[in-house]
């Protein structure tokens, strides 16, 4: 075969399959989107409320701790029985020694490098750098780092006159990640109710909050598990024109993904899951849980043995041990909202991060056959699909560049420009008059061109980071050991109500 048959079957098999996956999210979209407007759960009187404990892990979150405290002090005496624990870790302290070595051995202080350090914390320590003549002294870099309090120290400060039994704060004490943080403060809550993870710029409201409540005092068996779906909205982006449009593309293709995907899988498991057979496993699949808005039953978690901590997230993985015991999950009717990446950058390492869930799955069913939870094949079964979701994530950046030079060279031939053109459509254009009609009925064409525009952008970026978390994992840097700073970004100012 010739080099431009090569490249021409090439052509057609990123066409049509983009054509054919795009065309499979568009339906469930569309699924989805009737499904929320039926809201099903409508908040239920006359049935006693569970309790509900939210716990909320923070790390290096000394800016935002304060913000999360003022709209949880709103949202508690309006749902008796809940309470607050706010969850530091002394991995924070751990955590800045390693970044005091690792700032002193740069060559190159910036953003990308750090996205542990605020801005503050970065132009002092490069005007350090400078006065010292370009050698930074780890003398002087711990004591910059030093000026900002850690967060437990704000915690103590803000919580000093709350009421403990309502609100109150933990630290943990040993090096683990999200997963020890909220394991630790499950083991010291009173059994018999709820355990909701939230993040610190979680915001959900007290409609959502109803709602999900209403599934919780259900008549008859309480639900093992509820989940909300949150879609991600961009409070501010960058100045430059297409710093903005990758920004918001980027998220408007996250919320797409919940849509399309997300909350696809988490009905489907629901319906299926603990059915017995091969086939009931099949449709079950393997849910994805997102650890902002999960509520698990006590004893449910403690028969699960807690969150994994061994993978560098927390929920992805927690959905194997939902799947291999087939412990059913309710989700919530309603969407909230969660702030999005502001920069092209941070877009880049959130999906890196989110990324080694994929790669975490391995040790997830490896820990599993050790405990032998279900039958050898489910898990194979598991491990298909996860392979299957990772692989689809890796290559959806360059089937959609290969998909558009097809529709754009008149070389590609009428049928296969006609095929591109109709992948591309549907992964961008579609999607984004459905869910901005979902939103405000009536589009304005330049709207539903801007928008498709944004997401294409975001597609030919979508994979850049998973990419990049391949690459690390092959240089044996994983970022799954303890000892390794956590790969966060700093948070942003502000949230998303």
């Amino acid at each position: 075969m010739g080099t431009g048959n090569a490249a021409r079957a090439v052509a057609w098999c990123a066409a049509i399959t983009v054509t054919a996956r795009h065309a499979a999210g568009d339906w469930q979209l569309a699924r989805t989107l009737a499904w929320l407007r039926r809201a099903e759960d409508e908040p239920a009187a006359g049935h006693q409320l569970p309790r509900v404990h939210v716990i909320v892990p923070v790390l290096r979150e000394q800016q935002h701790v304060s913000a999360a405290l003022e709209w949880w002090q709103q949202i508690l005496p309006q749902f008796p029985g809940m309470s607050l624990t706010i969850v530091s870790t002394a991995r924070e302290e751990r955590e800045r020694d390693l970044l005091t070595a690792a700032v002193c051995s740069s060559s190159r202080l910036t953003r990308t490098g750090f996205p542990q350090l605020s801005d503050r914390e970065l132009a002092d320590l490069t005007s350090a750098r400078v006065v010292a003549g370009g050698q930074l002294a780890p003398e002087t870099a711990a004591q910059i780092l030093a000026r900002t309090p850690l967060t437990r120290e704000v915690l103590g400060q803000l919580l000093d006159r709350e009421d403990p039994s309502r609100i109150r704060h933990l630290t943990y004490p040993g090096t683990g990640r999200k997963a020890a943080q909220v394991n630790y403060a499950a083991r010291s809550l009173a059994a018999g109710g709820y355990l909701a993870v939230y993040d610190v710029d979680s915001r959900p409201g007290a409609e959502l909050l109803a709602r999900t409540y209403a599934l919780l005092s259900r008549p008859g068996q309480r639900p093992a598990v509820v989940q909300q779906h949150a879609l991600h909205v961009v409070t501010r982006a960058g100045h430059p024109l297409a710093t903005r449009a990758l920004v918001r593309g980027s998220a408007a293709l996250q919320s797409a993904w919940t849509l399309r995907r997300e909350i696809p899988y988490a009905r489907r498991y629901q319906q299926s899951a603990g059915r017995p057979g091969i086939l009931a496993r099949l449709r079950a699949g393997l849910p994805q849980p997102v650890g902002h808005g999960v509520f698990f039953r006590q004893d449910v978690l403690a028969q699960l043995g807690g969150l994994p901590e061994m993978t560098v997230l927390d929920d992805v993985p927690a959905g194997v041990m939902l799947a291999l015991r087939g412990v059913p999950a309710v989700s919530v009717s309603a969407v909230t909202t969660v702030p999005a990446p502001e920069t092209v950058s941070e877009v880049i390492a959130q999906h890196r991060r989110w990324f080694c869930s994929y790669l975490d799955y391995p040790a997830v069913l490896r820990a599993a056959a050790c405990a032998s939870p279900g039958h050898a094949g489910h898990r194979y079964l598991l491990s298909g699909i996860a392979a299957y979701r990772g692989a689809a994530w890796l290559a959806a950046g360059p089937l959609t560049a290969v998909t558009l030079v097809a529709a754009a060279c008149p070389r590609s031939g009428r049928k296969l420009r006609v095929t591109a053109c109709a992948g591309l459509i549907l992964a961008t254009v579609v999607p984004a008059v459905m869910a901005a009609s979902a939103c405000q009925g009536r589009v304005r064409a330049e709207q539903g061109a801007r928008d498709s525009l944004e997401l294409l952008a975001a597609y030919l970026l979508r994979s850049t980071g998973p990419w990049l978390a391949v690459w690390d994992a092959a240089r044996g840097r994983h970022p799954a050991s303890a000892a390794a700073p956590a790969p966060k970004t700093h948070h942003r100012e502000g949230a998303v109500p």
